[in-house]
């Protein structure tokens, strides 16, 4: 009798522990993976001045701003700055 309980039991919480581990837990970002950026000001194109302040380039929806102005990221030939970039999170 207990054969014929424990056995497709413990198939089946071992089959649902898998199932939950498989699901349960999401790859979390981790803070090291984050690239830190200076912020450039484009003043004309092709011509960027480095403003000093820290910004991501993950787009989390809070523009890096110098005043009112939104911060971009050098190339990295250093020639212009077209890409836009994002405050970091705290």
């Amino acid at each position: 009798m207990k054969k014929l309980f424990l056995r497709p039991t413990l198939m089946l919480f071992a089959f649902g522990l898998a199932i939950f581990s498989a699901f349960a837990f999401k790859p979390v970002l981790e803070e090291s993976a984050l690239t830190i950026y200076d912020g450039h000001l484009q003043v004309s194109p092709g011509n960027c001045v480095n403003q000093f302040v820290e910004c991501q380039s993950t787009d989390n929806g809070k523009p890096c701003y110098f005043g009112s102005v939104q911060l971009r990221r050098m190339n990295i030939s250093g020639t212009s700055c077209p890409t836009l970039l994002w405050e970091i999170d705290q």
